[in-house]
């Protein structure tokens, strides 16, 4: 009698087959899950510097009782006056993806926040007779932008 209790050849090739596709099919999966997991970071990340920014920069005017004059000369930087005496500058540097807001009389820099992907920040002043309009904008992501919004004295 012989000994049967071995594969052959062929129930290994068709195994080690299997096991290839099988493999390849998840492999592929991982990597959607991994481009799905990169696209929320950024976005968690967007959303996350459009609150940071237009937390601390509404606080700030509110405190000052409100903007006095609102100045851009580009769209990468603007001198906001404010009510109490103070100015602050908010510029957009690093190749326009980083934007700093700072205190013009020390240079003291109250937020510095840089956008995720090399996503580019830009400025847009808008002025009515009873409204200041500051929007940061994030190209190509209008649902991120940030309006400042503060009414004239």
């Amino acid at each position: 009698m012989r000994n049967k209790k071995g594969f052959t050849l062929i129930e290994v090739a068709i195994s080690v087959t299997l096991l290839s596709v099988v493999m390849v099919f998840m492999i592929k999966f991982v990597s959607i899950i991994k481009s799905d997991e990169d696209l929320i970071d950024i976005e968690t990340d967007l959303i996350l510097n459009k609150t940071i920014i237009s937390r601390t920069i509404h606080e700030d005017i509110i405190l000052a009782n409100g903007i006095a004059s609102l100045n851009c000369l580009t769209n990468t930087k603007c001198t906001i006056e404010l009510n109490n005496g103070e100015s602050r500058n908010l510029e957009i540097i690093m190749d326009g993806t980083t934007l700093v807001y700072k205190n013009t009389s020390n240079d003291e820099i109250l937020l510095s926040k840089k956008n995720p992907n090399d996503y580019k920040f830009s400025l847009n002043k808008n002025e009515t007779a009873y409204l200041y309009l500051l929007n940061i904008g994030v190209d190509s992501h209008p649902e991120y932008n940030i309006e400042i919004v503060n009414k004239k004295s």
